[in-house]
């Protein structure tokens, strides 16, 4: 399909629903094979790269020549249409889960479901500055090694290791360009979400699965769920930012079980 994100999809029946899994920034879709195992059986599963990322390496840049969340949103909503899926459940991770966020504000009426591990729902100060600084050096440092400092920074502890890994080695694969065009967004990307943290989500079924130990985003998360009874938050012991690799068995029963409570 050309200038479609590269995607993996898992069909099993018209009757079955539908999940569209969202990686991270420096994720691909191989973030979320724990999952596989788990949901296939019961859904029709999507899992797009996105641009940039694993096999989405040669789609169109936009005439402007910057990304944009519009245009970022626009390339799942294009992959939905490409198969005709109207509607759909999403699970998203970590910048996956702000994007899903996004998502909503622009087509809400396609979101059945949403859960979010490791969400992102604002973007504080401390991290916005550590990633403008990765801008401003990006043409004198190797991208790779950002992508670690903030892996360490997010996840530091022995018990992440698994998750820190896994962000690391995929990181490995993203192109100079993109990762500059990535950071390009960051600006929007906390404007939006600092704006829109006051709003509700559209779906009135939302789970945040946090970890303990995520001591970067879980208070935001927290937070989040204090203002808007609609969205649940459940907090795994002994887990950091990534519930759905470090915590995958606990992360698959809570996410399955609110899914298919939702449908």
């Amino acid at each position: 399909m050309k200038n479609h994100l590269a995607h993996r999809l898992y069909f099993k029946s018209k009757k079955n629903p539908w999940i569209i899994f969202i990686h991270g920034i420096g994720g691909d879709s191989g973030t979320f094979s724990l999952q596989l195992k788990a949901f296939k059986d019961h859904f029709n599963i999507l899992i797009p790269d996105l641009r940039g990322h694993g096999l989405s390496k040669n789609l169109t840049k936009p005439a402007e020549g910057h990304y944009s969340l519009e245009l970022i949103s626009n390339d799942i909503f294009l992959l939905m249409d490409h198969h005709k899926i109207e509607k759909s459940n999403f699970i998203g991770c970590s910048f996956g889960a702000s994007l899903i966020r996004v998502m909503e504000t622009f087509q809400p009426h396609r979101f059945k479901s949403i859960v979010m591990t490791g969400a992102v729902l604002k973007i504080k100060t401390s991290v916005y500055m550590i990633f403008k600084l990765g801008k401003f050096l990006a043409p004198y440092i190797n991208n790779h090694f950002l992508y670690s400092l903030v892996a360490y920074i997010i996840m530091p502890y022995r018990n992440h290791r698994e998750s820190r890994r896994v962000f690391i080695e995929v990181s490995k694969t993203i192109e100079k360009d993109e990762y500059r065009s990535w950071l390009g967004i960051l600006e929007e990307v906390k404007h939006h979400m600092d704006r829109i943290f006051h709003q509700p989500f559209f779906s009135n079924s939302v789970l945040l699965v946090s970890g303990d130990q995520d001591h970067v985003f879980l208070n935001d998360c927290i937070s989040f769920c204090d203002l808007h009874q609609s969205a649940q938050i459940v907090v795994l012991k002994n887990c950091g930012h990534l519930s759905s690799i470090e915590k995958y068995d606990q992360f698959n029963n809570l996410a399955l079980n609110f899914i298919q409570n939702e449908a």
